[in-house]
């Protein structure tokens, strides 16, 4: 499992390559996935360049609220001294395969972790129907717990809709969009861990702000379905369990 809470793009000086006025590349630091990015009409093949500012260390790609499919693809530059990240290059991950599937429009990456003050995310996908749409965009650094998480972990999709019941027995559906939940535990814990990651996030975060967990790393199959960029939903105790043991539950509800 991976998780980032520290979301650097949200911090930068952001341009976009192509973008229609009234939906331009800074909605991906809104706190809606809804309020989109959107390129000009037939660009499918676009950049957003960020300038953090200083040097900031990010090893961690969220791509989230996206209409690309399984065919798209994401690479990631970052430089120091070239302001587009073009040049005097750090980090070049060249073309990544989008982790993307139908109804879900997310890309998770994991690259080297690396300095940089500027950064440059290419997003191409010549199947998307007109324009590229993306919701939001998470980059910063990342945390991967020593253990994965404990058997018992659950994701389930949430559908607010609601149902109706006419006089003859026939439903009438408010119909309204689901999102999924990730509940896991992080257990086995030692003290500089616990404090210095999972007792951070959830003091960084409260139940405010972002955190970003992909899951199934490994398999890689179901990252999509089982990775969540959402919130907390509560506050949960870290419980020292046993001698240098420590354990933390966490629930985040996906945002759209």
């Amino acid at each position: 499992m991976l998780i980032g809470w520290i979301n650097r793009a949200d911090a930068a000086l952001l341009s976009a390559s192509s973008q229609i006025v009234t939906l331009p590349g800074s909605h991906v630091q809104h706190v809606h996935v809804a309020r989109k990015w959107h390129t000009a009409a037939g660009i499918k093949a676009a950049a957003l360049t960020l300038d953090m500012g200083a040097a900031v260390a990010c090893q961690l790609l969220g791509i989230m609220g996206a209409n690309i499919t399984a065919t798209a693809t994401v690479r990631v530059r970052a430089s120091n001294a070239d302001p587009a990240a073009l040049a005097t290059l750090l980090l070049d991950t060249g073309a990544l395969a989008a982790t993307a599937k139908e109804g879900y429009g997310q890309s998770y990456h994991n690259f080297t972790l690396t300095p940089a003050r500027y950064w440059r995310i290419d997003i191409a996908d010549a199947t998307v129907p007109d324009n590229l749409e993306v919701g939001r965009v998470f980059l910063g650094p990342r945390w991967s717990p020593s253990l994965a998480q404990e058997y018992g972990w659950s994701v389930i999709p949430i559908d607010p809709s609601e149902i109706d019941e006419s006089y003859g027995g026939q439903d009438y559906a408010n119909v309204r969009p689901q999102r999924r939940q990730l509940q896991f535990a992080l257990n086995w814990m030692d003290r500089d861990e616990m404090f210095g990651n999972a007792f951070a996030l959830a003091r960084a975060v409260g139940v405010v702000g972002d955190v970003l967990a992909v899951n199934d790393t490994l398999g890689g199959v179901y990252i999509t379905e089982q990775s969540v960029f959402g919130r907390l939903i509560a506050s949960e105790p870290m419980t020292h369990e046993k001698a240098r043991i420590y354990r933390q539950k966490f629930t985040i509800k996906e945002r759209l």
